[in-house]
């Protein structure tokens, strides 16, 4: 499911707060009932940070209730309580530790804390930057944590959820039992049952979404244990492996087919990805003419798809990054999956085996693969 999707609470629960308060406490005064709904959203949100002490929390919350819910409108994200961790000092241990444990337990991985403090500030950076802040408002910042925490080979759990932007923060239903009183009507109880079954069907409805598409890639690279790159890749045959290319040539093949990806950053990020894991460049521009055509700038969303152009994390709309971080994402697939491969078995085969559910998935880069190689060994007659 996309990260803004995945929600700590919705504008649809603070209105079933506010109605259940109205109905529940009609004979109280407005304020009282203001106050009765205000506290209920602080304490959803306020269960759902890091273990900050009580000032921190209470600060944190007070900002989320300002920007999010009374400015935005919006549903509180886990993204929107990380972005609000992101402002506060990461140099003060009593701060920095409650957040790494938080990401550690939401992301379901181990991470040591100067690498995870390294990335936070590398984000902060990129929040600051008014041409990445679309970009990732777009696709969340706990993604792109997420890809960078791949790139430096941390491993995440295989039992754990699917992605991030899959995670919903389930609201404490022991809240609600404490706000209200046990006595209540029948009527109210219908009415506060009809309010639980909006939110859990709104919930339903956002964990279906969450469900991979079979038409989609599916790259278990966030499965796969981290390989440190610049390694020899035993799996792939040596005509695989990395060699040199006339790049002006193969510039002129992807010209040919009026792709993005012959202009920078594009094509260096992807061979210098290719060059870091031992793989052929080739291979990863077939993988681009697989999956996006080798992304025409006839497109008119063609810079957005080539930050993604191998749709690793399903595809480049829900994981849009940049080139360089989807490219070494995308070598270091191929790179795990190439190993223990048998020596009669075709190599694109035995990716294929995990890097897509489409079984014709290889047929299809093998084909793209000979068909670059050959205009490469054949240059146009002067």
């Amino acid at each position: 499911m996309p990260a803004e999707e995945a929600y700590v609470l919705s504008p649809t629960d603070v209105r079933n707060i506010k109605s259940y308060v109205q109905h529940k406490y009609a004979e109280m005064p407005q304020e009282k009932r203001a106050e009765i709904v205000a506290d209920a959203v602080k304490r959803i949100i306020h269960k759902q940070l890091p273990n900050f002490e009580g000032s921190i929390k209470r600060t944190v919350t007070e900002m989320l209730i300002r920007t999010v819910v009374l400015e935005r409108q919006g549903p509180v994200k886990a993204d929107d309580i990380f972005q609000a961790c992101l402002a506060l000092d990461r140099t003060d241990s009593s701060i920095f530790e409650p957040i790494h444990n938080w990401l550690e337990n939401l992301l379901h991985i181990s991470c040591q804390k100067p690498l995870m403090k390294r990335l936070m500030d590398e984000l902060s950076e990129t929040l600051g930057q008014s041409d990445s802040a679309t970009k990732t408002a777009e696709n969340g910042i706990l993604g792109l944590l997420k890809g960078k925490l791949i790139v430096e080979g941390v491993a995440l759990d295989s039992t754990a959820p699917a992605a991030v932007q899959a995670e919903i923060i389930a609201l404490p239903q022991q809240k609600w039992r404490n706000l209200f009183s046990e006595k209540t009507s029948l009527r109210s109880y219908l009415y506060s049952m009809l309010c639980l079954f909006l939110i859990a069907a709104s919930l339903l409805y956002g964990w279906s979404l969450s469900k991979p598409s079979p038409y989609k890639l599916q790259p278990p690279a966030a499965l796969m244990p981290a390989e440190p790159p610049a390694v020899s890749l035993s799996g792939l045959p040596s005509e695989l492996r990395y060699h040199d290319i006339d790049k002006k040539r193969l510039k002129q093949f992807l010209e040919s087919k009026t792709s993005v990806l012959a202009e920078p950053p594009y094509f260096d990020a992807i061979v210098s990805a290719a060059h870091a894991f031992d793989i052929h460049p080739v291979i990863l521009f077939a993988i681009t003419g697989q999956e996006q055509g080798f992304v025409p700038k006839t497109n008119k969303q063609h810079k957005q798809i080539a930050n993604n152009p191998f749709n690793v994390f399903h595809s480049w709309q829900e994981f849009n990054t940049d080139i360089k971080q989807s490219a070494e994402i995308a070598a270091r697939t191929v790179s795990n999956l190439s190993k223990d491969r048998p020596a009669e078995t075709d190599p694109f085969k035995w990716i294929n085996r995990k890097y897509a559910e489409d079984p014709k998935w290889s047929d299809g880069v093998r084909s793209i693969f000979a068909s670059i190689m050959k205009y490469l060994e054949n240059p146009p007659v002067q």
